[in-house]
């Protein structure tokens, strides 16, 4: 909020200085005071623009068609390579909430591959994922959330910082790093 009103100040400046010298120009029969107001008269356009909001929803409305047309990002063929690879949540609205939903299982099944090959990649730790769960006290088929927030609560209880046992801190992040 604060640097959409610093933006409108600068709109408003350039607005005035602009003005001032176009009224200038015509006042002195300067016309090339012309060539620096329209520079000026520009800038301001760009500051008010950019205050305003247009300038986010244009980029929005922009990205969102580009989407859909499947350009940027390999829309097409999610599973390939390139900057942000990975499944993509289908466009709301039209799909309705099946397309939803068979996104997010889509989802699950790609991390399960990836956690699969970094596994397959790792040497183990020596903690199972059974192990990891009952250290954070969930149940097996508890999914990434409840492991985040399992986590975060019982770093709450044996942070070394807040009196608790360092060792049994160590434990619990190892179970959540075998499990992320």
């Amino acid at each position: 909020m604060q640097k959409e009103r610093l933006v409108l100040g600068l709109a408003g400046v350039f607005a005035g200085t602009t003005v001032l010298v176009v009224l200038v120009s015509i006042a002195f029969a300067q016309p090339a005071l012309f060539v620096v107001a329209v520079p000026m008269a520009v800038a301001t356009y760009v500051f008010w623009y950019q205050a305003s909001g247009k300038l986010k929803q244009r980029i929005k409305r922009t990205q969102a068609r580009s989407r859909s047309r499947g350009v940027g990002g390999g829309r097409a063929d999610p599973g390939r390579g390139g900057f942000g690879a990975g499944p993509r949540p289908p466009p709301s609205g039209a799909r309705g909430q099946a397309a939803w939903e068979a996104w997010e299982r889509r989802q699950r099944e790609w991390r399960q591959q990836r956690r699969q090959r970094q596994n397959a990649a790792e040497p183990s730790t020596g903690l199972s994922a059974a192990e990891a769960y009952r250290r954070l006290g969930l149940d097996p088929n508890a999914d990434e959330q409840r492991v985040k927030r399992a986590y975060r609560e019982r770093v709450k209880d044996v942070h070394p910082d807040r009196g608790g046992s360092e060792e049994e801190f160590k434990k619990v992040t190892e179970a959540y790093e075998t499990l992320t």
